[in-house]
């Protein structure tokens, strides 16, 4: 080629030019994060990826690896001892029952070895998971399994019946090995199940994973934890995937420390990765040290927890960390509070960690910050932008922007008004990840790789300001990096809820910190609120009555001191401060001399004459005097909301819509009184080209986060083309819509937008009917417009709440002491349920739900398991997302929740739990206009037209106790569903309501007919017939002798029956003896009348129930006598004569009948037909549950038949689902 290559741009792979991070460390290539420890709180770091080996001065890269979720916990609590002969080996059998071969250089003194079992995939990551089972499939099953499979097809065809029950059986076997091995032929891969091992040797604890699962110890890798041996191994070439251990509570916890996910690997080579051959992939800060704690619960897809959150906290202090980067968060109800975010902030404001999180990716409205990256203090929020050398580089495009941020990051402010982004970073990165993925870099972009790049920078800033003996702390940081951050883009006007104060800038950090090392105030934060709202961070002016009230608003400063300060210092502070207001119409006053002590001033917000949209304002406050009055101290954030004005009150047009040079567009509405919901309008006006447009609204509500009143959509609209939104809306509050095209469109959208509302009120937002009530009114009212009504309520699921069988409250271990030394207590709830069919069921605490980082407690988990403590799924905080698909059966819930006062965790102890239950089929409430209709079964509601003012009234009948006996509820339970009005579907799916039905006391119902009863007799009658079953009993268990009733009962039925039960149980019963007896049983029975009667449909003679009764019993004798007959013969081999029996048998009772299908199942095995024996305990198992005899006889009769990896498979399902303990929280 004669032209040039250009050169790759390396440095938009992981970008440190847009925060001249390059430029400081080629300034100063010792301050590289050389004597930083940064813990990245994520899903885990794979300690064999290139990057994370070193630091640039030969220290290692990870210092420890922690899993703090609870997932990789293993129950090491058994032990077994062995005493060395010195000839034979030593060995041990472990939980799986394997033995496991200990070699002999291992050193125990004690003899005591601590055993425990896990499953690999629970462990595993999901992809690994996934491509495992693949695996599997392709290269060990399918090549066993398919040639059976033709084999069996091939013998199936070409056996030939000839009417003999021998030959049907043969067939009957032959088409049970096709249906079976059809069945199984795509296998469920149970994956590696793992024996434990852990011992101390002396010196410290030791483990070792029998990763062979043969039990040879001397091939697998002897572990040491992390901290103290840097030492990991793979579990196999197959998963490639890295682990470590931990060892707690004297060798009975086993953690292994693998990682849930590739994000915490990306994370950790974002913020201090070092390639010594290859520098251009070096992360920010390539001489700083990693702490990895695993957060992400693989029991929970990676979702992290309050306990995990709160172990982090405290080993990132034990470590003595100078950073934590967590690119994790959730949208919480309220800020600023809560077990966990209390804990963060003491370990920013006591212990002097720098906390850097990410914003979120929720936006692009406003108010989307999460938790707790963009509404905690003393924690550094970070934004994220895309740079063209990110765009050339990492996203390939053809044509490169100007810097941007991310459509969907999320915005502030925080619902108290604070700012809610700090600063903004690079939030792209193509960087190392876990070697199972198979790869060994990935492009990962948002605030999760922001907030590494950021935190990477200010690894850096302290690298140098430890080098220079300066002192900081994370609230002068925090300042520092707000005053120093430069604007986005060329002219500063992206979107500033965004970015916060700008884009972190490394070297203008470090000259300030420099500049004013001495400073008085370096070491004070200084608290900001507002007396009323109440403990608000900032002004937010938004809602309509907000707008209406007097804007004066009183500001309180309190200075906070380091605790154990110089009472001298707190005697000599003095500020002379100056108060600036960033725009005019805020006004604030000039001066405010600062003092230890708590000052108030008075902001006023002038709204007269601001356009609607969103506007935001900030006081500043300068030190007059100081060598930093550059740079403001503190700063009050004020943001206010004018909302748009509406046509009619009710309609909102933009004829034009122009997104060129990336325009994102806000509009603020203040919601009609009576609205219900909102339909938005999208026209593409180009002729020629698609367009993909984003939309986002949100309402906020007091203490409920912005995900309650939320609608997100992408869509793509085609030339001329069009598509309507339908939003829920709350009456007198403000909606924002925001509109935009995604950050990478090169094609600028040109749109017309409308906004209409509409009115369908009911009169109350949820409905809760009871069974007993007969019927409900409910009112329907139209605001404004006409819109067509067509009720439809409809009952999804069926609750059902559960109190505890038992609790247990106890100290948890040293990994959950917290950095004051409170001790953190556990309380573990037992909740029983059964399961009457195969359904979907989804636990929840109502008290405690979608509360995560602002919950007052720390921790809440429960894990559900079936009869034989098989663990089948796991959930927190968020119940929604979690959901297990049941058979048929019992099972157990295990509740844990954490606090520090032991006396909180009391109050709970009786704490009740909702289980939802999916139904089958989804219940019809009957909706009638009139009360008369109720009267009426399946009366139905006309459809109607709602006019303005008019009240409609749907009265809603109960549902019938027949309805209510296929559910399966009983009194206490609730079905609950959601019940639409609008006529129009695509509103039905957006507007709907919570429906709740609570199940009253049940109708006691009459019996039908009457039953025979018996003949009249007396006193004395009754007494003998009871004498007589008495004697006949205990006769049967060989308490009385069978000659010595046999001249009083000898003739009898009766009798002769409870004889040739006893015969049965005799191995040495003669054949002859029991053709002789079952003969005569068989005379004293009209068996030609019994068949007659099995085969009738209907009696409709008169005594047709005197008669049944007569029958059944007679029925029920005669096949009590052919199966203790076949019992007797199978014992004794006699395949003739069990032919009639089988043959009987087959005429009186149904194949499904458990007695048949018992002796089936012994009939063939005789024949040695194993498929249909296979078959039959399948049918068993599936209707009586897990039992592990039943499996146990199943794999043997798969090995008989020479399925030899169908008895493997199902050998590791068993060590899976037959735990002998519960797993450990």
């Amino acid at each position: 080629m004669d032209t040039p290559l250009e050169p790759f741009p390396f440095h938009g792979l992981v970008p440190k030019r847009e925060t001249r991070a390059e430029e400081f460390l080629t300034a100063n290539p010792e301050f590289d994060g050389r004597g930083i420890v940064i813990a990245i709180l994520d899903t885990g770091i794979d300690p064999a990826v290139a990057g994370l080996q070193t630091t640039l001065d030969g220290r290692p890269k990870i210092v420890d690896l922690i899993d703090t979720s609870g997932s990789g916990d293993v129950d090491t609590s058994t032990v077994r001892k062995t005493r060395g002969n010195g000839v034979e080996p030593l060995e041990i059998i472990g939980l799986t029952g394997r033995t496991l071969k200990i070699p002999e250089q291992w050193r125990n003194p004690t003899g005591e070895w601590h055993v425990g079992m896990k499953a690999g995939f629970e462990l595993f990551p999901v992809a690994v998971r996934g491509r495992l089972q693949d695996d599997y499939q392709k290269k060990f099953w399918e090549p066993k399994h398919s040639p059976l499979l033709v084999e069996a097809l091939k013998e199936l065809t070409s056996f030939s019946s000839d009417n003999t029950i021998e030959s049907k059986l043969k067939q009957e076997n032959l088409e049970s090995q096709v249906e079976l091995l059809s069945s199984l032929s795509k296998a469920k891969c149970a994956g590696p199940v793992y024996d434990c091992i852990v011992f101390h040797d002396g010196d410290s604890w030791s483990a070792v994973v029998d990763v062979t699962e043969c039990g040879d110890l001397a091939q697998c890798t002897l572990l040491k934890p992390y901290r103290e041996s840097r030492q990991y191994a793979t579990f196999s070439k197959e998963d490639h995937i890295n682990y470590s251990v931990n060892i707690y509570a004297e060798g009975d916890v086993l953690s292994i420390v693998t990682t849930a996910g590739s994000h915490g690997t990306h994370v950790a080579s974002i913020a201090a990765a070092y390639f010594p051959d290859k520098p251009v992939f070096n992360g920010i800060a390539r001489g700083a040290q990693i702490l990895s704690i695993k957060i992400g619960d693989t029991r929970l897809n990676t979702m992290e927890t309050s306990s995990s959150l709160i172990r982090a906290a405290i080993a990132a202090k034990e470590a003595k960390v100078d950073m934590m980067n967590l690119s994790y968060g959730e949208a919480s109800h309220w800020v600023n509070a809560g077990a966990v975010i209390e804990l963060f902030i003491e370990l920013a404001t006591k212990h002097n960690i720098v906390f850097v999180a990410s914003a979120g990716n929720n936006g692009p409205a406003l108010s989307t910050v999460g938790c707790p990256g963009g509404n905690t203090n003393s924690l550094i929020g970070v934004g994220a932008f895309v740079s063209p050398d990110m765009m050339a580089a990492s996203y390939s495009m053809t044509h490169q922007k100007d810097c941007l941020p991310y459509t969907w990051c999320s915005r502030g402010p925080t619902l108290d008004g604070d700012r809610g982004v700090t600063i903004t970073a690079p939030g792209g990165a193509v960087t190392s990840v876990p070697k199972w993925t198979l790869q060994r870099s990935q492009l990962m972009n948002g605030t999760s790789m922001s907030s590494p790049n950021a935190c990477g920078c200010i690894a850096l800033l302290l690298s140098g300001l430890k080098a220079k003996g300066i002192r900081y702390t994370p609230s002068l940081i925090k300042r520092v990096l707000g005053n120093t951050a430069a604007p986005l883009g060329p002219t500063g006007s992206c979107d500033l809820f965004s970015c916060g104060h700008g884009v972190i800038q490394v070297p203008r950090a470090y000259e300030a910190m420099v500049e004013g090392a001495d400073y008085v105030a370096n070491d004070i934060i200084f608290k900001v609120s507002l007396l009323h709202p109440k403990n608000r961070r900032g002004i937010y002016i938004r809602e309509p009555d907000e707008l209406s009230q007097p804007t004066h608003y009183t500001v309180v400063v309190n200075p906070v001191f380091p605790e154990h300060s110089d009472i001298a210092k707190k005697y000599d502070f003095e500020l002379h401060l100056a108060l600036v207001s960033s725009q005019p119409w805020v006004h604030c006053p000039q001066h405010l001399v600062m003092w230890n002590g708590v000052r108030q001033f008075v902001v006023e917000v002038q709204l007269d004459g601001l356009e609607p949209g969103a506007h935001f304002a900030e006081v500043c406050a300068y030190d007059s005097n100081g060598a930093s009055s550059k740079n403001p101290l503190f700063r009050i954030p004020v943001t206010v909301i004018i909302p748009t004005s509406l046509k009619d009150s009710k309609t909102f047009s933009l004829p034009s819509v122009d997104f060129t040079d990336q325009k994102l567009y806000r509009y603020f509405f203040h919601v009609p009184k009576d609205s219900t919901w909102a339909e938005i309008e999208f026209t593409n006006l180009c002729k020629d080209h698609r367009a993909r447009i984003n939309t986002h609204s949100v309402q906020l509500v007091p203490e409920k986060f912005y995900r309650e009143h939320e609608h997100a959509e992408m869509m793509t609209l085609e030339p001329n083309g069009s598509h309507t939104c339908v939003i829920t809306v709350m009456e007198d509050r403000t909606l924002e819509v925001c509109i935009t095209q995604l950050w990478s469109e090169v094609i600028s959208a040109h749109l017309s937008v409308k906004v209409t509302f509409h009115s369908l009120q009911p009169s109350v937002p949820a409905i809760t009917l009871h069974s007993c009530a007969g019927w409900t009114r409910l009112e329907v009212l139209s605001g404004f417009g006409q819109e067509q009504i067509n009720p439809d309520f409809k009952l999804t699921h069926h609750i059902v709440p559960k109190r505890p069988v038992d609790f247990v409250i106890r100290p948890l271990g040293a990994r959950d002491i917290l950095p004051s030394g409170a001790q953190i207590y556990e309380l573990v709830l037992t909740y029983n349920f059964h399961c009457l069919h195969s359904t979907e069921v989804r636990p929840s605490v109502p008290l405690m739900s979608d509360l995560l980082y602002e919950s007052p407690y720390g921790g809440q988990l429960w894990m559900l398991y079936d009869q034989n403590k098989q663990f089948l799924c796991a959930g927190d905080a968020y119940p929604k997302q979690y959901s297990s698909k049941l058979e048929k059966g019992d099972y157990v819930i295990k509740l844990q929740i954490r606090h520090s006062d032991k006396a909180q965790l009391e109050t709970l102890k009786d704490i009740a739990i909702l289980l939802e239950f999916k139904l089958s089929t989804a219940i019809s409430l009957d909706v009638s206009h009139t009360r008369v209709g109720t009267f009426v079964s399946g009366c139905k509601f006309p459809p109607k037209t709602s006019r303005p003012g008019k009240i409609i009234p749907l009265y809603l009948s109960t549902i019938s106790e027949e309805k209510l006996s296929k559910v399966g509820a009983h009194p206490g339970d609730m079905l609950s569903g959601r019940f639409t009005l609008c006529k129009q579907d695509d509103v039905k799916k957006k507007v709907s309501y919570p429906l709740q039905y609570t199940i009253g006391p049940k109708a006691v119902k009459a019996a039908k007919g009457s039953a025979p009863q018996p003949p009249c007799c007396d006193g004395t009658s009754d007494y003998t017939r009871a004498l007589r079953e008495f004697k006949l009993n205990w006769m049967k268990a060989g308490a009385i002798p069978l000659s010595e009733l046999e001249p009083q009962f000898g003739e009898e039925i009766d009798f002769l029956m409870a004889k040739l039960k006893i015969l049965e149980g005799k191995s040495e019963a003669v054949c002859t003896d029991v053709t002789e007896l079952v003969s005569l049983i068989r005379s004293k029975l009209d068996i030609t009348q019994i068949l007659v009667h099995a085969g009738m449909k209907c009696d409709l003679s008169a005594h047709a129930v005197e008669t049944n009764c007569e029958m059944e019993k007679s029925k029920n004798t005669l096949v009590e006598c052919l199966l203790l007959e076949g019992n007797i013969l199978l014992r004794q081999g006699s395949s003739v004569k069990l032919s009639d029996v089988y043959v009987d048998l087959h005429k009186l009772l149904d194949q499904k009948d458990a007695r048949m299908r018992s002796f089936r199942t012994k009939y063939v095995l005789l024949h040695k037909h194993y498929a249909t024996v296979i078959k039959l305990l399948e049918e068993e198992l599936s209707e009586k549950g897990p039992s592990k005899v039943i499996e146990n006889d199943i794999i043997k009769y798969y090995q008989l038949l020479g399925w030899n990896h169908c008895a493997e498979n199902r050998q590791r399902w068993m060590l899976r689902r037959y735990p002998e303990k519960y797993q450990l929280f």
